[in-house]
């Protein structure tokens, strides 16, 4: 794995997280008003650093993720997702500095907006309040199962520009059909290194990842854009041999350590 050296400021916004007894206000909060908090400062930030189109986007779409990471976790939970996501976008030729300025914007305005006021904890239930919630709840009507093409004809699943409602469910079932082969190639290969249970999502997500990259990029792209998700997938602490044997017997994709 690759190392990601961070800044002193960085490093003291995720000591302040993790240690700081007080959640942000804006935890919780919608995306679009979050996004408002944050964009004066930022789009003065990208428009400082000279960046133009169509980078500028770029660093647009790392500052909506950022946003997006504030609003949904937390303490612990937020300190780890803050690296990872400036890895994420290191890893695509973003410069690391720049997003460490955006993250200090970011955190810099949520802080001045202010904390959540810790609510008053409530007791929790019973194993047999438990029981009889999940039961009452499981006992009214049940909600009917759809197919793929229903939704579609109800416009509940947007189409894809030119497709008809046939030529994209026959694409959905093709893509059904990928994942499930995936994942029966993938099982054996994990239950000799040990991996059982649970711990097998995180290898099929990226499984499937790969797999979309393979079907989208082709020779040096292909072995660049593998090298950074399996650097992705390691930092998020999946085992990196592990994470190349499967891109190897999956795809043929051989990345160095």
């Amino acid at each position: 794995m690759r190392t990601l050296p961070l800044s002193a400021a960085t490093q003291a916004i995720l000591d302040r997280i993790k240690t700081y007894e007080w959640a942000l206000d804006v935890y919780g909060m919608s995306q679009s008003r979050a996004v408002r908090l944050v964009k004066a400062r930022t789009e003065i930030r990208i428009n400082k650093a000279g960046i133009g189109p169509p980078y500028n986007n770029v660093y647009r779409r790392y500052v909506l993720e950022l946003v997006k990471t504030f609003r949904t976790r937390t303490r612990d939970p937020l300190a780890r997702a803050i690296p990872l996501a400036i890895r994420k976008w290191a890893n695509l030729d973003l410069a690391v500095p720049l997003l460490e300025e955006l993250l200090g914007d970011c955190f810099l305005r949520f802080e001045q907006h202010g904390y959540a006021m810790p609510g008053r904890g409530l007791a929790r239930l019973s194993s047999d309040e438990n029981r009889a919630c999940t039961q009452s709840s499981q006992s009214g009507k049940r909600r009917r199962r759809t197919t793929y093409a229903k939704a579609l004809q109800k416009g509940r699943v947007a189409l894809r520009g030119g497709n008809t409602i046939e030529e994209q469910v026959e694409l959905q079932r093709q893509g059904s059909l990928l994942a499930s082969d995936i994942a029966r190639r993938l099982k054996p290969i994990l239950q000799t290194r040990g991996v059982s249970g649970r711990a097998i999502i995180p290898y099929y997500n990226f499984a499937q990842q790969l797999g979309r990259l393979s079907r989208a990029y082709g020779g040096r792209g292909l072995e660049i854009a593998a090298a950074d998700l399996l650097d992705l997938a390691e930092a998020k602490g999946l085992d990196g041999e592990t994470l190349r044997a499967l891109a190897q017997a999956l795809f043929g994709i051989s990345v160095p350590s």
